[in-house]
């Protein structure tokens, strides 16, 4: 007979879903051993690890249930573990990856969270290790674990909080996000995360519909900076006034933040993808001709790569 366990939705929010052919072969493989292999674990009665496994078993209640239990204190050191634990899988997307690392990194920032001999790093006998340890900062410690940066596990906390508010308007969207389904930047999902609510509804259309951002920008005439008020000082608003067209030529560079970062976070998941693209020479040199040709496309802009390095040496000095 099957043991009752409790589901929380937030818990099993953090795991991915399997595909149809996963659950079926999960549920073959079972049938197949007539016990679990791997035991349910749980937390005060509520499934931590294991939901796909326990709710093939309601179905054939002639398979034991095996449980352990963890010993863990609070909800937040749970839901640090199952993070963890979710990103030791090999297979899953980088929004799956993302989303994780920036749930497990909000959980961490909670109050009274400290961890455990489940949570927490190894310690080294070494007492500098030690201290360093100690020292480090969260979003540092798990930028170090997934070989990533400490900037970037903070974006993933943004992204994450704005999948999570995506899910609560449209019920459904996060499994769509996480699974690839959707393709839609991640640099949306972290506006979400931070905007007034007056302003969920338009970035959320756009969250659905990606696509539909791209079109009404082909038609626009080209952006003309000199024509800008900002460009000019005359034509600058008074302190406290409003200017349409100041706020329209930041919502021009918005949409040129928003290409921008999806084309680096493209690129970003290709390379991991396919890492022989940086490191065999004849892959590199036909990476090197499609950027010339991305750096050509700017050049016929006006913009040029030296003089971008060479405003940025000029602010940091």
């Amino acid at each position: 007979m099957t043991q009752t366990l409790h589901i929380d939705p937030e818990f099993k929010a953090q795991i991915p879903p399997l595909t149809q052919d996963e659950r079926k072969q999960l549920e073959e493989n079972i049938l197949a051993e007539g016990e679990l292999l791997a035991p349910i674990l749980v937390w005060n009665g509520t499934i931590v690890d294991g939901h796909n496994r326990y709710e093939i078993l309601q179905s054939h209640p002639e398979i034991p249930c095996i449980v352990r239990n963890l010993e863990l204190e609070t909800r937040d050191e749970v839901l640090v573990w199952i993070c963890k634990h979710q990103l030791g899988r090999r297979n899953l997307t980088p929004e799956q990856k993302k989303f994780l690392v920036g749930k497990q990194y909000d959980a961490e920032k909670q109050d009274g969270f400290h961890g455990n001999q489940h949570t927490l790093p190894v310690r080294s006998a070494d007492a500098q290790n030690e201290h360093q340890q100690t020292s480090e900062k969260t979003c540092e410690r798990i930028a170090r674990e997934n070989h990533i940066s400490a900037s970037a596990v903070r974006r993933a906390a943004l992204f994450a909080a704005g999948v999570d508010l995506a899910e609560e308007l449209c019920p459904g969207i996060r499994q769509r996000v996480l699974s690839g389904d959707l393709k839609a930047p991640d640099a949306l999902f972290e506006r979400l995360a931070k905007a007034r609510p007056e302003d969920y509804d338009a970035l959320l259309e756009q969250i659905k519909n990606p696509q539909s951002r791209a079109k009404p920008a082909a038609k626009q005439k080209p952006f003309q900076p000199e024509k800008s008020s900002l460009s000019d000082p005359s034509l600058a608003p008074p302190p406290g006034e409003s200017n349409p067209a100041h706020k329209e030529t930041s919502s021009i560079y918005n949409q040129l933040a928003d290409a921008a970062v999806a084309m680096q976070e493209s690129w970003e998941t290709i390379f991991k993808q396919t890492p022989t693209l940086l490191t065999s020479w004849e892959q590199r040199k036909a990476v090197q001709a499609i950027l010339e040709k991305h750096l050509a496309y700017l050049a016929a802009l006006g913009f040029s790569l030296s003089e971008v390095l060479g405003s940025e040496q000029e602010q940091s000095a």
